[in-house]
């Protein structure tokens, strides 16, 4: 056979061309923004002072205590596919019978972006003072405890999640793919994007097991015990960001070809997922304190009647401050 007698027609018939499939497709899955910071401040103090036959003691200690953090955490992603234009400068004339499949689109699934803060502050002091008799003179003993504890903490979060997707297709003339294509799809697909903040505060001066304590005894003497306790926690103007933009616009001017078009936008479409925008705080506080003044009487509780003079003073606060803003924003525009 020689190879005149060939066909060609499979060649030359436009009905028979395969053409091809155009797709572009950004596909931004499992991102995650998070920061996490734990902090935990404790100040524990005895003080015993004890004065007999005139004698003077003194105790005093003050101590603090400061963490602060700050949290930056960005994950930024941006995604750009130009639109594809002609892809054969003679497709316009296949008459439509170009079997060409175009499809454009974007999926976005498992963001997280997520703030999560845990601190625990404990205070706990005892103070224990004894002033027993006075010298010859008649001087009193003097016995003085003085305990100044203050525990600050300052957080700040800024967390930032940000997915940008700008994936257009055009199809303003006749030999535009877009336009040329015998099946045309746009799709654009989200899902279980999360923004969260979950903080957990605890603040503690004494317990019910194990109070703070005072106690003062004055047997002839001058007792005093004074106890300053402060304690705060600031995470304020905090700010968690899930930014998720997609544009999938497609641009024309004339008419399209008669063809089927599919354009699909979905969000959450599996029932698993979820979109959402959370924030959690919990916060404890507690104070426990025991005072214990005795004038006229030993160490012992007994009675001696020799006079004296006990105090004790206490001052405890506790602040705990916080705001935040959780943004959960996500355009799909087709």
């Amino acid at each position: 056979m020689s190879l005149s007698s060939l066909s060609t027609t499979p060649f030359t018939d436009p009905g028979m061309l395969q053409g091809g499939v155009r797709e572009q497709r950004a596909i931004m899955n499992h991102l995650l923004s998070e920061g996490f910071r734990s902090a935990s401040q404790s100040a524990n103090t005895d003080q015993a002072a004890r004065a007999f036959s005139g004698g003077n003691v003194d105790n005093d200690q003050t101590q603090a205590e400061d963490i602060s953090q700050v949290v930056v955490t960005n994950n930024r992603q941006q995604i750009t596919i130009q639109a594809v234009q002609a892809t054969n400068a003679n497709a316009a004339n296949f008459d439509f019978n170009y079997l060409q499949r175009y499809i454009a689109g974007a999926n976005a699934e498992d963001y997280i972006a997520k703030a999560g803060s845990q601190i625990a502050q404990d205070q706990n002091g005892a103070q224990d003072a004894l002033a027993k008799l006075n010298d010859f003179t008649g001087t009193d003993s003097d016995a003085e405890n003085d305990i100044n504890q203050r525990s600050d903490t300052i957080q700040q979060f800024d967390i930032d999640l940000s997915a940008t997707v700008s994936n257009t297709t055009i199809a303003n003339a006749v030999g535009n793919a877009f336009n040329q294509a015998r099946f045309r799809e746009i799709e654009g697909s989200v899902g279980d994007l999360q923004a969260q903040a979950v903080f957990a505060h605890g603040q503690r001066q004494g317990s019910a097991t194990n109070p703070v304590t005072q106690r003062a005894i004055a047997d002839g003497g001058v007792a005093d015990n004074d106890i300053t306790q402060d304690t705060g926690i600031t995470s304020a103007n905090n700010r968690v960001d899930l930014i998720g933009s997609f544009n999938l616009s497609k641009f024309e001017i004339g008419d399209l070809s008669p063809r089927s078009t599919r354009v699909l936008a979905a969000m959450n479409a599996n029932p698993n997922q979820i979109i959402s925008a959370v924030s959690k705080s919990s916060a404890s506080q507690e104070q426990n304190h025991l005072m214990d003044a005795g004038a006229g009487e030993d160490e012992g509780y007994v009675v001696t009647e020799n006079n004296g003079r006990a105090k004790n003073t206490g001052n405890a606060s506790m602040d705990n401050t916080e705001s935040t803003t959780v943004n959960n924003s996500v355009s799909l525009l087709i």
